[in-house]
């Protein structure tokens, strides 16, 4: 036989069998279809859930925002308003008693070691000082020249008159002072001895709010922020603001205000809107936590690794404002305008679940399982329908095509199918051949030993039948005990080499009737094909093979007849 290319009827096998699967593939990209497109509209409802929570979070930090920098900025107003009434009392000097009187005891102060000014104790804050020994230890010290240490004690004298109306209980602002080269300070919350004064005179001196306020470190004269520190009396976290005082070219010392961790607390408390979830935290510009709406020690997840810091400082070096997913936090952040540093916002994952937005995700989300869960009992239970219905429909299509005896093609649809097998050999020029048989001596068998022993016959002989064929191969019962083989891309010399190895078979095995009897059963075989009919036409190459096998069994019967 020829094997060269693909069997035509293969192709058809394959169409038929694909086209029975194709109610389970229209099915499938259905309900595909039917699921991406409900994945995607809950995506787009989740994306928009997303985005108004940051819209939300944001708006909600820049509010906190907003009111503490007014806090902020009213205090640094008032320190500014300080300096000017400080330059202008440096630069026209105010003779009066009180001013002559403090010079006077400066004199006699000036040797010791720590000393404290005050020529009023009910209408002003003394002024406190270090000895002329121990301000040569100092750099940055200097009160060498006379006539302008004048100036600057009597206008510091003026400026402690003046914070003798701050409220340090009640302003935001922790402390605001005046710190001097000449080595002496003046602060709205005095120190209570002398040796307090010495020791928070040695460590502001060599703070960078006073350090780096030269001419040549800040020739801009702006304010400066420090980081965040340990305050000195047990004050706990704070920072410090500072501006250069400056008169005639020279530069006197620095005006600074000092806010506190619990301060800001309080306020960012206060600030915090009703029902708030999450915790806002104020760092400085490294980062540091300055203070949060929380107690200390912050709840889990409301405080950030060194790492996350290191994230977000850079991060906020690049933005104003903006959000950041640390794990399962989301965090809202905005920088200060008047303040050197980042507020921002944090909140947990099981916190965020608890606000409104929290809540319209999680029914989203539910309502998308349970959507996507009756599509797949409904996708399941179509697919369980679709194969029952091809089930019979696959049933139906056996009782009505096939012999329900030998389980062979039934007349039928032999010819229906073979008829378009033949016009696809004719279109490819393919060699087409048919063998028709039947069983000698059939009826013999039936008289004799009853139909029952004509049902095993012809059941042997279809099984012999289908060894001997191919896939490709066709093979019906058209008749009693006539059986019709079409072999596509077959010649007739390997037609006929089938024909006689499905006759000797039958002739080399006997048919078990039941446990006692068992019959010889031959066959008569008639061939033609394509080849030397010069026909593809089933009806021409059967009514051919049909006149061989009679030939054949004229001619004795179990035997091949190929010609005549």
């Amino acid at each position: 036989m020829q094997s060269g290319v693909p069997s035509v009827l293969n192709h058809a096998l394959l169409r038929r069998r694909g086209s029975d699967r194709h109610p389970h593939a229209i099915v499938h990209v259905c309900f595909i279809v039917v699921l991406l497109f409900s994945s995607a509209l809950t995506w787009r409802e989740a994306v928009v859930l997303k985005r108004t929570y940051e819209a939300e979070r944001q708006g909600r930090v820049s509010a906190i925002a907003n009111n503490l920098e007014r806090q902020f900025q009213s205090s640094l107003d008032k320190m500014l308003f300080y300096r000017r009434i400080l330059q202008y009392a440096l630069v026209n000097p105010l003779e009066s008693d009180n001013s002559r009187r403090a010079i006077r005891l400066f004199s006699q102060l000036r040797r010791k070691t720590s000393w404290s000014l005050n020529v009023n104790t009910q209408r002003n804050m003394p002024l406190s000082g270090i000895s002329d020994h121990e301000l040569s230890a100092y750099g940055l010290l200097d009160r060498s020249d006379w006539a302008r240490l004048q100036k600057e004690v009597g206008a510091a004298l003026e400026f402690s008159f003046i914070l003798q109306f701050t409220e340090p209980e009640k302003d935001f602002e922790r402390r605001l002072w005046y710190l001097s080269r000449a080595g002496f300070f003046v602060s709205s919350f005095p120190p209570s001895s002398n040796q307090q004064a010495l020791d928070n005179y040695r460590i502001m001196a060599q703070r960078s709010y006073f350090t780096e306020m030269t001419p040549e470190s800040n020739p801009l004269r702006r304010l400066r922020w420090t980081q965040v520190y340990q305050g000195g009396l047990n004050e706990g976290a704070m920072v410090t603001v500072s501006v250069p005082v400056d008169g005639e070219d020279y530069w006197y010392g620095v005006l600074a205000m000092d806010f506190a961790s619990d301060r800001v607390h309080a306020y960012l408390q206060q600030a915090l809107p009703s029902g708030r979830q999450g915790a806002v935290l104020l760092l400085d510009r490294a980062m540091n936590t300055l203070a949060a709406s929380d107690n200390f020690p912050y709840k889990q997840g409301h405080d950030l690794s060194v790492q996350e810091r290191e994230l977000l400082r850079q991060q906020t070096a690049r933005a104003d404002k903006g959000q950041l997913r640390l794990g399962a936090r989301f965090v809202s952040w905005r920088r200060m305008n008047d303040f050197d540093g980042v507020l921002l916002s944090i909140q947990t994952w099981k916190e965020s679940i608890q606000g409104e937005v929290g809540r319209v995700s999680l029914v989203l989300l539910f309502t998308w399982l349970l959507f996507t869960l009756l599509l797949l009992v409904a996708w399941y239970t179509i697919h369980r329908l679709i194969d029952r219905l091809l089930g019979l429909q696959h049933q139906l299509y056996q009782r009505a095509s096939h012999d329900p005896l030998t389980q062979l093609l039934n007349r039928g649809a032999f010819f229906e199918r073979a008829r378009p097998l033949s016009a696809l050999c004719e279109r490819h020029q393919q060699p087409l051949a048919l063998i028709q048989l039947d069983i000698d001596y059939f009826k013999r068998v039936n008289d004799s030993w009853g139909h029952h022993a004509g049902d095993q016959a012809l059941r042997h002989t279809a099984r012999i039948i289908e060894q001997q064929l191919r896939e490709s191969d066709l093979c019906g019962r058209i008749g009693g005990e006539e059986f019709c083989l079409l072999l596509p891309e077959t010649g007739h010399e390997d037609a006929c080499g089938v024909a006689e190895r499905i006759r000797a078979a039958l002739a080399a095995e006997k048919v078990a009737i039941d446990d006692r009897l068992t019959l010889q059963i031959t066959a008569s075989f008639g061939v033609a094909s394509s080849s030397e009919q010069g026909t593809w036409t089933i009806e021409s190459l059967q009514s051919a093979a049909d006149r061989r096998l009679y030939l054949a069994k004229q001619g004795g019967r179990n035997r091949v007849c190929w010609q005549g």
